[in-house]
């Protein structure tokens, strides 16, 4: 906000004290919980239909069935991943 608008409203002197108390704040930091419950799974997906196809390309010729074990392979990496991200969090 500009000083103008400050200036003018009726809170400015409450402004500080929020910021204060926000900046105190003892929550915990959220960006490592999203890293790790969206974008980690989904980079995790997409490398693994990646490599699946690229080491299948040479040993299967139907295209429908790398594209269906591509899939396979990275369900059960995620489901993988899932299981250990809970246990985890559980003993932390």
């Amino acid at each position: 906000m500009d000083q103008q608008q400050c200036q003018s409203c009726s809170m400015k002197d409450h402004c500080s004290q929020v910021y204060k108390t926000l900046g105190e704040s003892k929550i915990p930091n959220v960006l490592t919980k999203v890293i790790l419950a969206f974008l980690l799974p989904l980079i995790l997906f997409i490398l693994t239909i990646v490599a699946a196809e690229r080491l299948l390309t040479e040993k299967l010729i139907n295209e429908a069935a790398i594209n269906l074990i591509s899939f396979a392979a990275a369900a059960a990496v995620i489901f993988l991943y899932l299981i250990i991200l809970k246990i985890w969090r559980r003993n932390n």
